[in-house]
């Protein structure tokens, strides 16, 4: 018999603290004091005779026993609120609304085929989508306001209480118009680079790491003329009218590059140290751990497999 005592409250505080790892960030999601926080999780360690968190100043983190019992409550809640969607939905409804959350940049060259293959295989699905950074996805889809993200991959440490299913690599490139002048010259160096601006993926984000890593390797240093924007819109547009070089996933322009829009800059000849590949970071996708699937979403995920699965197979 489950313990009568344990009440919903308990099992929301208790989660929202050990993904927050702060009592007051706590205090704040669940709109509430942090003495009451304090109060809810004192009575559930009471309830549950073992203590939850280790307590410092810096974080509050969850004991050996408190990792335990989060993999149970997660599953709890995440069953009922299946459960209390489903009701809300109607009796007829086959699944409730998808919550997909994924960078600009994959929204823009897999999300869409993907979609196009599942919506042939389920009619009336309903799909929500939102772009951000990685780092804000996972913090939503600890929140629980998606069901899966699409993102590339973190380090394991801030991975903690997700699971993370490798898809493929896809690596940065640089673009530029078919008329720019890098292109008339009998050769370059990664000097005359520098002359002209950068369009980067914002601070922060994995793609915008791997271009500031790519371009210190290659001797640039920090790269001073740039533009940042997570818009692919933008990002295209500006570099088809100026001579910008755009530090883009091949996956966004591999057909603009196919068609002769753009042109893919090959790194010096004299240069034996990088290839495309040291700007390849795994893309992935994303859940939290133990997550409970609907039939629909499941589907989804076999679709991002198969797909995912092409798209491994492709040459860069």
């Amino acid at each position: 018999m489950i313990n009568g005592r344990i009440k919903f409250r308990h099992l929301q505080c208790f989660l929202v603290v050990a993904r927050q790892r702060s009592l007051q960030k706590a205090a704040q999601t669940l709109s509430i004091t942090q003495p009451a926080v304090s109060k809810t999780i004192k009575e559930l360690e009471d309830i549950l005779r073992v203590r939850l968190f280790d307590r410092s100043r810096k974080e509050t983190v969850l004991t050996r026993q408190g990792e335990i019992f989060f993999v149970h409550a997660e599953a709890s809640v995440s069953a009922l609120q299946q459960g209390t969607n489903s009701m809300m939905q109607g009796g007829d409804a086959i699944d409730p609304i998808i919550r997909i959350g994924t960078t600009p940049t994959l929204a823009a060259s897999f999300l869409t085929q993907v979609l196009q293959v599942f919506r042939s295989r389920v009619a009336n699905i309903q799909a929500s989508i939102l772009t951000s950074t990685t780092s804000h996805l996972m913090e939503q889809l600890r929140d629980r306001k998606f069901d899966l993200v699409l993102c590339r991959h973190c380090d394991p440490e801030q991975m903690v209480g997700l699971s993370f299913e490798y898809l493929f690599a896809d690596p940065l490139v640089m673009v530029v118009r078919p008329e720019h002048p890098l292109l008339k010259a009998s050769s370059t160096s990664m000097s005359d680079w520098r002359l002209y601006t950068a369009v980067l993926p914002v601070k922060g984000s994995v793609n915008r790491h791997a271009a500031d890593t790519f371009a210190t390797a290659q001797g640039l240093g920090p790269v001073t003329d740039f533009i940042e924007s997570l818009s692919i819109f933008f990002g295209r547009s500006y570099t088809a009218n100026t001579d910008a070089i755009w530090f883009v996933p091949w996956g966004v322009v591999k057909h603009d590059v196919a068609s002769g829009f753009f042109v893919k800059l090959s790194l010096p000849l004299n240069n034996n140290d990088a290839s495309d590949g040291s700007t390849a970071r795994p893309t992935g996708l994303m859940m939290q751990a133990n997550n409970i699937l609907t039939p629909g979403l499941q589907t989804l995920i076999n679709v991002i497999r198969e797909c995912a699965s092409a798209r491994r197979g492709e040459v860069f």
